[in-house]
């Protein structure tokens, strides 16, 4: 499965005020390495960054470098953007609808962007972390 996660994952998953279900899936994509496969862009590290302290952020860079690099937010299609921004979504909800678009994933793991779910024609699925883990684990069986 192509994921991309959200940087409230990440924040939530490694941070001080932690979220089991945050936690557990990137402990599990860790234990299921390569099962499934993570892209992030540059936005998602950025706020990552300024969300975390400095050695919480060194252990997302290495969790990010066993998985993936780093996408640059400028190879994704401006078009894309702007496809998301007519469907009336704010421009920075817009990018990462569009980049989770582009990178063709099959699911947008988030805790704060559920509004995407209004949606119908999205290409891509928008989970929260808990229950993208309970698809993740049924898959494996």
């Amino acid at each position: 499965m192509q994921l991309v996660l959200d940087s409230n994952e990440y924040i939530f998953g490694l941070g001080f005020a932690r979220k089991k279900s945050c936690e557990a899936i990137l402990e599990f994509l860790t234990d299921s390495f390569p099962s499934h496969s993570i892209s992030i862009c540059r936005t998602i590290v950025e706020e990552v960054r300024t969300n975390l302290l400095t050695k919480e952020f060194h252990t997302f860079i290495r969790l990010i470098n066993l998985f993936t690099s780093i996408d640059e937010d400028f190879l994704v299609p401006f078009e894309l953007g702007v496809k998301y921004e007519r469907m009336g979504l704010k421009e920075a909800d817009a990018f990462i609808a569009a980049y989770a678009e582009w990178v063709g994933a099959d699911v947008l793991v988030t805790e704060n962007r559920h509004f995407l779910t209004k949606h119908s024609n999205l290409s891509f699925k928008i989970l929260n972390a808990d229950d993208c883990l309970k698809i993740m684990t049924i898959s494996l069986k």
